[in-house]
């Protein structure tokens, strides 16, 4: 059943056996758990179905660390959640990732490897995923030496794109369930805590019209991604003046993300040759399994840095008179692409992309008539037939000027990296998030190890030159970092309430009926792209609170 919190015929108070706040990965994963049980579920989404600038205003924060992160363009307020831009990128941490590290402060998870792995086996059918190659090494790996890489030093691992958009493909059965509601447009504004028996007696929620009610459940999860999921405990502080969970300061600190820069350029060579193996480009639309330059365990521990990943973008050389005719003249000929993105969605994904090199010139349909497109094609034909020969080479129609090399970072966990309360007022009249985002000595000294590897490595592969960025010779300039929009480690999964936010089960200390689902309860983050993991912990969690609340299994 799908209803909205701004329509006046919804009840304004709610009851349920459990209450979902979020749905994202982590929210819909855990209610399609619970899909036909015996358990009435609320799941609420603080937006609509799809993105809006009223409920995106919610999101609105300021950034005060050395590295700039926006909140507002690195996630979104919708039905889906951020999972409505992904790539569909599937891939599990590694052992490695989840291991204690000697060399990485405040790392190792309290539950083992196996267990993991386990949950993101189910993981992988939720995605839509069929085969087990996330997160393998390739075959073709121990050939590297014919390559020139060091097989000792970098790796390809496989990961899966999911054809899966959360929002989307299970919708339909949310909406026909006939004990999980969702309910749009019905924001958290406070977990009221009876801390005489130590549990959440109920939720206050409120919208964006000045509407408020109660949600009466005997069990809650916050969902809502790890920038909103530390904000809403500690916006609950009318029985616990710090916040909830947060006897020990720690709501909020860890903050990690997977940090992207471009650590130099691939030039004076036939630098194209890397692209073949790691770019999507000119591949099947239904190829799902790609490869990803990593990091070897071997290196991370001989070499004392943090996991890290690199990938390949070119920078074309200005497009030819005559093939850029022929790509405004098919662009003129087809008919616009439906799409469903919003202008909320064009405006995070433009800054989620912001610093990846553009491939080419892009088409440019309705500039210029047909027949002066067909003519400039004719007069050009030189260019068009060259561009010809290249893509049956299996090479870009256009030569690359030179091939970045992008390279994406794990962040050691760091008490001073933190999300907070910050001094201004959302749209509900709630206190917004302050983001203070900062890199460790040990991120930067591995950022540049691994860069170096990267580049020096790709170089020897596709024999040309590496040239550095900046920042990674002269240590006094700090990289310029953008987001992955990877909001990692605020409400940190640790045995000891003195360590962490929540418990190895996600339950947050202390308090018996308050779950945290999400990248958020993460220790550390690896470099793997987090969607998987947060599923499988979904999962995992709600297999735990089907027999609390007394339902039959799986």
């Amino acid at each position: 059943m799908i209803r909205d919190y701004l329509d006046q015929s919804c009840d304004d108070h709610h009851h349920a056996d459990l209450c979902i706040i979020g749905a994202g990965p982590a929210g819909i994963a855990i209610a399609m758990a619970f899909v036909g049980s015996r358990c009435r579920v609320l799941l609420l989404e603080s937006g609509g179905l799809e993105t809006e600038r009223r409920s995106q205003a919610l999101n609105e924060g300021t950034s005060v660390g050395p590295i700039h992160l926006d909140p507002a363009r690195t996630r979104l307020r919708a039905f889906g959640g951020s999972c409505r831009l992904w790539g569909g990128g599937c891939m599990p941490l590694s052992r490695l990732d989840v291991e204690p590290r000697a060399w990485v402060p405040h790392s190792g998870w309290p539950i083992d490897y196996e267990e993991l792995e386990r949950y993101c086996q189910l993981a992988l059918g939720l995605c839509a995923i069929e085969d087990e190659a996330p997160g393998q090494v390739h075959p073709a790996n121990g050939g590297r030496r014919r390559t020139g890489l060091d097989p000792g030093l970098l790796v390809d691992r496989l990961y899966s794109q999911s054809p899966v958009f959360f929002g989307d493909t299970y919708r339909d059965m949310l909406a026909q369930s006939s004990n999980v509601e969702l309910l749009l447009h019905a924001n958290l504004l406070e977990l009221v805590h009876d801390a005489n028996d130590g549990r959440i007696e109920s939720a206050r929620i409120g919208n964006i019209d000045g509407r408020y009610g109660r949600v009466h459940a005997r069990h809650y999860v916050l969902a809502a991604g790890g920038l909103e999921n530390p904000r809403l405990l500690l916006l609950s502080d009318a029985a616990a003046p710090a916040g909830l969970g947060n006897e020990h300061g720690l709501v909020g600190r860890y903050f990690m993300d997977h940090p992207r820069c471009v650590a130099g350029s691939l030039v004076a060579g036939p630098a194209d040759r890397v692209l073949r193996r790691y770019t999507r480009e000119g591949k099947p639309s239904t190829t799902r399994t790609h490869a990803e330059i990593s990091l070897s365990d071997d290196a991370q521990r001989r070499l004392g840095v943090l996991n890290g990943r690199a990938r390949p973008y070119p920078v074309a050389r200005p497009t030819p008179p005559g093939v850029q005719a022929l790509r405004d003249l098919r662009a003129s000929l087809r008919a616009p692409a439906p799409s469903r993105e919003t202008d909320v969605d064009r405006d995070v994904m433009a800054g989620l992309n912001h610093g990846i090199p553009a491939p080419a010139t892009p088409a440019a349909p309705g500039t210029e008539p047909r027949g002066r497109l067909a003519l400039r094609v004719a007069l050009h034909g030189a260019d068009v037939a060259k561009a010809a020969v290249r893509r049956m080479c299996g090479r870009p129609s256009v030569g690359s000027e030179r091939v970045d090399v992008m390279a994406y970072f794990e962040q050691a966990p760091n008490p001073d990296s933190r999300v907070r309360l910050g001094s201004r007022l959302d749209p509900l009249g709630q206190r917004s998030i302050e983001v203070d985002w900062r890199p460790t000595p040990l991120d930067l000294d591995s950022y540049r190890v691994s860069s170096a590897v990267f580049g020096q490595q790709l170089a020897r592969h596709c024999r040309a030159r590496f040239e550095p960025a900046a920042w990674l010779t002269d240590r006094s300039v700090l990289p310029a970092f953008h987001s992955t929009a990877h909001h990692i480690g605020t409400t940190r999964m640790a045995d000891n309430a003195r360590e962490g936010v929540v418990d190895r089960h996600c339950r947050v200390h202390g308090i018996q009926n308050l779950h945290v689902a999400g990248s958020s309860v993460f220790p550390t983050g690896g470099w793997a792209f987090p969607t998987l993991t947060i599923v499988a912990l979904a999962l995992r969690l709600a297999e735990r609170l089907k027999p609390a609340l007394e339902i039959s299994g799986l």
